[in-house]
């Protein structure tokens, strides 16, 4: 097996630009291609251990708008700049600021760590972090969005065992709630 990893935000079409299986984060359209779910993409808010010293933890939501939020994204969306959480059933959306968004996990989480303000991140990235205890879990009464997550491939190809077994190794490491 050979793997051509590219990680991005933008909508890919597989069969147009020859992949053959990917992660699709989000609702799916209807399309050509086969889809399994696998367990939601879950966002989790967590801060460091510095950071929340010197600015105090924040007990709602709304008390974001007292802190600096690292944001996901580019400058020209806004997306990053709600975040929505879940509260006894209602969703609230809240809007947040801060000095410091990126397109990058990996940069946005050394920002957390380092303690330059709050991040709103999914939970497979940010909890090996909280378990090592460079970041502490906030606003634990509040659930951060859950998407959807599938792997796809191209319904137009026969899948090949290495595919078989590749989507199958995915569905054991990401299986779905039931």
């Amino acid at each position: 097996m050979q793997i051509d990893l590219s990680l991005s935000d933008r909508f890919v079409d597989p069969i147009e630009e020859g992949i053959e299986v990917m992660i699709r984060i989000g609702e799916l359209a209807d399309s050509s291609l086969i889809a399994r779910a696998l367990a939601p993409y879950r966002l989790i808010t967590c801060a460091s251990p510095s950071y929340l010293s010197a600015r105090g933890l924040p007990e709602t939501p709304d008390d974001l708008a007292k802190h600096d939020c690292l944001m996901y994204g580019n400058g020209a969306s806004s997306i990053s700049c709600r975040w929505h959480f879940t509260h006894h059933g209602k969703v609230k959306e809240v809007p947040v600021n801060g000095r410091f968004r990126c397109n990058d996990w990996k940069a946005l989480l050394s920002a957390a760590t380092a303690g330059f303000g709050i991040t709103l991140g999914p939970e497979s990235i940010l909890e090996p972090e909280v378990k090592a205890g460079r970041l502490v879990r906030i606003l634990s009464d509040y659930e951060g969005p859950a998407r959807p997550m599938h792997v796809v491939y191209p319904a137009s190809r026969k899948p090949t065992i290495k595919l078989r077994s590749f989507v199958d190794a995915l569905m054991a490491e990401f299986r779905p709630e039931i």
